[in-house]
């Protein structure tokens, strides 16, 4: 019987010590972010982004698909929502430009100078590095997570140069890019954006990324 207990005793110490040693460390997360970094190219994902607003607990959901092609200096980003309405977020060719096809309206704006701060958080999680990321946010561990079946390692981003209050970011540690992100506003309302059927690094189609507008199209200008 002790010899029994003994076993059973150093089963669930190993038991622990496994588990303990799949808990990566920030500097062990940047290293493999910083693996990914060095071959990534593009990213195709389904998306589902649930906005919340806490004060009333209002849920509005949406879903559709999420394109990202790190060009060089000119990155391309679509988000591109079917349900429950059409609407497309594309940045491309220094513009951000909101369709809605249901109205025909588009509205857009340059980017300028911001382009790597708006693409750091249109494509948070896909490809870019440690130091890419710690430029823009004071990072944390937030230890490990299991998600729709995935073991995740979370991340806490406190963001430097913007009016989001905080980021908290589920990294897959299979692929070692975001399974899903919470966005939390200075509200404290929250957008919830997860990501599934994830392609890294496959061709996208140049189609992908035209709008296909109208001729009776309005424009306006986001401020």
């Amino acid at each position: 019987m002790k010899r029994a207990f003994c076993c059973l005793s150093l089963v669930w110490l190993l038991a622990i010590s496994a588990n303990a040693q799949t808990t990566y460390t920030l500097d062990q997360v940047f290293a493999k972010m910083d693996e990914v970094a060095k071959t990534f190219r593009s990213v195709q994902a389904d998306i589902e982004r649930t906005h919340v607003t806490v004060l009333v607990n209002d849920k509005d959901v949406a879903s559709g698909k999420f394109y990202y092609e790190k060009r060089g200096n000119e990155p391309r980003v679509k988000m591109e929502l079917t349900k429950p309405m059409p609407q497309l977020l594309l940045v491309d060719k220094g513009k951000l430009q909101l369709y809605t096809p249901n109205t025909k309206q588009l509205q857009e704006a340059s980017i300028g100078d911001h382009k790597d701060l708006l693409e750091m958080f249109m494509a948070l999680g896909f490809g870019q590095s440690s130091q890419e990321l710690k430029k823009n946010f004071d990072v944390t561990a937030g230890g490990e997570e299991s998600l729709d079946g995935k073991k995740t390692t979370v991340l806490d981003l406190k963001p430097k140069h913007s009016g989001i209050k905080a980021v908290r970011m589920w990294m897959d540690e299979q692929k070692w890019v975001s399974a899903q992100l919470r966005v939390t506003e200075n509200t404290g309302d929250y957008f919830l954006i997860k990501y599934s059927g994830v392609k890294l690094n496959a061709a996208i189609p140049e189609s992908v990324f035209d709008l296909k507008l109208p001729k009776d199209i309005r424009v306006s200008k986001l401020k």
